[in-house]
């Protein structure tokens, strides 16, 4: 008879499984506006820039403003990053930061993007 031993990824920490909703808002120098184009990265259980992510999801622009929405998630923490396109400074933008979500409900961020 064999035995083996399986693993959950994820157990008791951050990932899909859950019923968070994280929205993230690009924003260069404190202004919402004007993010044309954006793309949003996230990992599950870092704090720290990670070497590659676990999801992404291209934003959507409403009003020129850049949202990318993550659901299912759990409890735990993520690092999120976006990458896109300020057309009022013709130029790319990026930001990425540490995010921990303490409870399953649905969440806004700002993410600071810069040149």
């Amino acid at each position: 008879m064999t035995t083996g031993c399986t693993r959950s990824d994820n157990s008791g920490g951050a990932g899909k499984g859950g019923s968070a909703t994280l929205s993230i808002i690009a924003q260069h120098h404190t202004v919402t506006k004007n993010i044309t184009t954006c793309k949003m990265y996230i990992k599950y259980n870092a704090q720290d820039v990670p070497a590659y992510y676990d999801d992404s999801i291209q934003c959507n622009v409403s009003d020129s403003e850049a949202v990318g929405i993550f659901s299912g998630l759990k409890t735990g923490n993520y690092y999120i990053y976006g990458f896109g396109y300020d057309s009022s400074v013709k130029q790319n933008v990026k930001g990425g930061m540490p995010y921990t979500i303490s409870a399953e409900t649905n969440q806004t961020v700002n993410l600071a993007v810069t040149e």
